[in-house]
């Protein structure tokens, strides 16, 4: 336990000054300085037998269900039913543009990196063809353009990737009901499985609809502060809990959907307060826990050996968001801010890594792809917010 505590102290130091650097001059999530500082401890083995043992484990998973509790409490369904039909469009034909081409590319160079599957090659694939709108949206602001139409259509096709990332993590969720017995150490009754989701499924449905009533039963007998307080908590154990009552995978899809049912119950002047309190939880106290996991959990020999998995991804990465989005927006946009859109979309943020860690604790893909794809992720991170803010800093776009 005194490991534990003194690991977390450490990554808290380095999130705090490596973190700051990172924000200022790279416009990189200063979360992302835990991950670079579990890189440092893979390469050297510096606190293995704390990273592995079972109390560090607890706190990560912890980590990556707070984180998306966020996500689902962020996920704003009325506001998704708005977008226009060419956000759902631009949005769709991307992501599974890049999710084929990836998923293809995969499972035809790769296969055994992806268990001779092309459903996992696909989920694989299309875990890093979403979208890090949280990284766009102070660039965005900061150029003053987030009411522009270039804006809008970033902000919307990253909006609407939430769904698709909540529909990811079912699917990876229900994998071991689909893929054959002897690709998967140990695996749950697929019935159970998707009976666990589909009640998820119902009670979100049921709780939703009844948020209104709820709303107003809080608003009108004013309780006390503690009381929301408690209230988030119960819901966000309780839906993690009974996701992972069937499947551990199926506690993430849980954590979201607690999220999306917390914010239709809240009354309006409580989701404020209670989304500073959430994010609290999420990104201060345990995200640095959870990023230092994620870079812990990279082999640095794999990535050395494995060059042509990492050009690949880089390739797909780089190629299929600047080809659809040309082809989609060039009319609306031109042809530089249809390719700076593309640009902006590459970025890739925490869902998708948490996408890929379940899939690899799951025994999905290799080590090998995992840290291929987690060493990607970090690599594009810095170049496409350069090149993206160095693009809008020029001219204002339409």
């Amino acid at each position: 336990m005194q490991d534990v505590l003194i690991l977390i102290v450490i990554s808290y130091a380095v999130s705090l000054g490596l973190g700051y650097l990172l924000e200022k001059y790279l416009k990189i999530p200063w979360m992302f300085a835990a991950l670079f500082f579990g890189l440092a401890f893979s390469a050297t083995n510096m606190f293995r037998t704390t990273i592995e043992s079972e109390i560090f484990k607890t706190l990560e998973r912890l980590g990556m269900y707070f984180l998306l509790f966020i996500i689902g409490f962020n996920l704003d369904l009325r506001k998704m039913g708005k977008l226009k039909k060419y956000i759902f469009l631009g949005a769709i034909t991307i992501i599974l543009f890049e999710g084929l081409l990836g998923s293809f590319s995969l499972y035809f160079l790769f296969p055994s990196h992806v268990r001779n599957s092309f459903l996992i090659a696909l989920i694989t694939a299309l875990s890093f063809a979403t979208v890090g709108e949280a990284i766009l949206l102070p660039i965005l602001a900061e150029f003053k353009i987030l009411k522009t139409t270039f804006g809008q259509l970033t902000l919307g096709i990253g909006t609407l990737d939430d769904i698709i990332e909540v529909i990811m993590l079912a699917a990876v969720a229900i994998l071991p009901g689909v893929i054959p017995i002897e690709q998967v150490a140990v695996i749950p009754d697929p019935l159970s499985i998707l009976l666990g989701l589909i009640c998820l499924l119902l009670i979100t449905f049921i709780l939703t609809k009844l948020g209104r009533k709820i709303r107003k039963t809080l608003e009108n007998n004013h309780p006390p502060a503690y009381v929301f307080a408690l209230l988030t908590m119960f819901i966000c154990f309780s839906f993690i809990t009974l996701g992972g009552c069937v499947y551990e995978s199926l506690a993430a899809v849980g954590a979201i959907f607690g999220g999306i049912v917390l914010r239709n119950l809240l009354p309006k002047e409580r989701l404020y307060q209670n989304e500073r309190a959430v994010e609290f939880l999420g990104y201060i106290f345990l995200s640095p826990i959870f990023f230092l996991s994620v870079g812990a959990s990279v082999s640095i020999e794999n990535l050395l050996v494995s060059p042509l998995i990492i050009g690949l991804l880089l390739l797909v990465a780089n190629t299929s968001k600047y080809v659809a989005s040309f082809l989609l927006f060039r009319k609306l946009l031109g042809v530089k801010y249809s390719l700076l859109l593309g640009v902006g979309l590459g970025i890739r943020f925490s869902t998708s890594l948490i996408v890929q860690f379940i899939l690899y604790k799951s025994g999905f893909i290799t080590l090998t792809l995992y840290s291929a794809l987690v060493a990607t992720a970090i690599v594009l991170k810095p170049v496409v917010v350069g090149i993206y803010s160095w693009g809008l800093s020029k001219e204002k776009p339409p």
